[in-house]
């Protein structure tokens, strides 16, 4: 698997914070979306998700996730969207294709990667979706970026 470290500059983001089953996040990306769109906002990048359950544990009920997108300018917030700085920072990033069903196993080879390069990962994973339930009507053909946080040791 190719992985590459990579510097994510300053970002302005619309999130959303869920405590709610993973298998719900199609409607909270649909929430995030459309308000993007009512309001024209002009994004900056793919929509992603940051847990803060463990990524391993994220089926077994409630998870604790983000629903993000980079934009390029402050927008109103809602009861549901705020909009947030999110600071510079270094991930180790890696590509998943296909569906999430067997995501772990790219997340365990990153995970070698960082290990082996004495990278310290240092917070929340995050998966980019570049082609997912937004945008792909087919999971096989799902394009997920798993960004770790991390440090070199």
């Amino acid at each position: 698997m190719e992985s590459e470290v990579k510097l994510i500059p300053e970002q302005k983001l619309a999130v959303i914070n869920c405590r709610t089953p993973i298998s719900d996040l199609g409607i909270f990306l649909s929430m995030l979306m459309g308000w993007v769109d009512a309001e024209g906002i002009e994004t900056d990048g793919d929509p992603f998700i940051v847990y803060f359950s463990p990524r391993h544990e994220v089926n077994d009920g409630d998870a604790v996730f983000d629903v993000s997108i980079p934009i390029k300018k402050d927008a109103n917030e809602t009861d549901r969207v705020r909009v947030v700085d999110m600071i510079e920072n270094k991930v180790l990033s890696g590509i998943h294709y296909g569906p999430a069903d067997d995501i772990m196993s790219t997340y365990e080879k990153l995970v070698e990667i960082a290990q082996e390069n004495h990278y310290d990962i240092i917070g929340s994973p995050k998966e980019v979706l570049i082609k997912n339930v937004h945008n792909c009507e087919n999971e096989k053909d799902y394009v997920t970026e798993i960004q770790l946080p991390i440090i070199e040791m």
